[in-house]
């Protein structure tokens, strides 16, 4: 894999939440999405899995990779929360 497929693919994933198309083109046809995008067939089994495990193998960024999976199984935003770090949070903004 070489470095530009890889930047191509977190290029893509950064976008998901910044454009609501893409999100729902993602969700609707994501072979067609990934094929568009020009991703190679090692790359498009992989976001098809879709688990950490795959992303890793396409050294997707970790960040990318949980909001991948809140792109393709929006149960998971369930889990992912700041809630315990929300008053420190909360501090900082007051401090700085």
């Amino acid at each position: 894999m070489t470095t530009s497929s890889v930047s191509r693919v977190d290029k893509l994933l950064a976008r998901l939440f910044q454009e609501p198309e893409l999100l729902a083109r993602l969700q609707r046809d994501p072979q067609g999405l990934f094929k568009e995008a020009g991703f190679s067939p090692e790359e498009c089994a992989a976001l098809a899995d879709g688990s950490f495990g795959a992303l890793d193998r396409i050294e997707v960024h970790p960040v990318l990779r949980m909001h991948y999976q809140m792109a393709t199984k929006p149960e998971i935003a369930q889990h992912v929360t700041i809630r315990d770090f929300l008053p420190e949070l909360l501090r900082e903004r007051r401090h700085g």
